[in-house]
């Protein structure tokens, strides 16, 4: 019998008075990614191999090994999310998660975004990431939020 370890997950949830083009465009495209979150090589096509590239700490390099998972286009992108270091106690401790970003119209004409952050493992030494990832998490999405506006076409 195999036994499957209890994960956990991060997710954030805001509208934003932004049209969805112009959200699609700040999730999507690796220069606005870079304002907002970290530098990175996504291009937003399934398959596609990608680093997000943070700052190093210790023993950590900074980079996660990402891959595209789903594209579907101006409502969900996610990817697979590797990297860090097994003795690193909070942000930079080795993770293998999956994220995805998913976005709907909302009446007003603004979008509701989603962030999905999953795969956390539940033990206690995972603890200090699994908060750290999450204060990341709810700062990255108000990050985005006051920054669509500097993200000229």
């Amino acid at each position: 019998m195999t036994e499957t370890a209890e994960k956990r997950s991060i997710v954030v949830e805001a509208d934003m008075p932004y049209p969805v083009e112009k959200v699609w465009r700040a999730l999507t495209d690796s220069e606005c990614i870079a304002l907002w979150f970290m530098k990175n090589d996504l291009v937003p096509e399934f398959g596609h191999k990608f680093t997000l590239r943070s700052r190093p700490i210790e023993r950590w390099d900074g980079e996660f090994q990402c891959q595209v998972l789903e594209v579907e286009e101006q409502q969900k992108i996610s990817f697979a999310w590797k990297g860090g270091h097994p003795e690193l106690k909070a942000f930079g401790r080795y993770i293998d998660t999956m994220a995805t970003w998913t976005i709907a119209p909302n009446p007003d004409g603004g979008t509701h975004v989603r962030f999905d952050h999953d795969g956390f493992d539940t033990s206690e030494e995972s603890n200090g990431c699994y908060e750290a990832m999450t204060k990341g998490a709810q700062s990255i999405v108000r990050t985005l939020n006051k920054m669509i506006p500097d993200f000229d076409e």
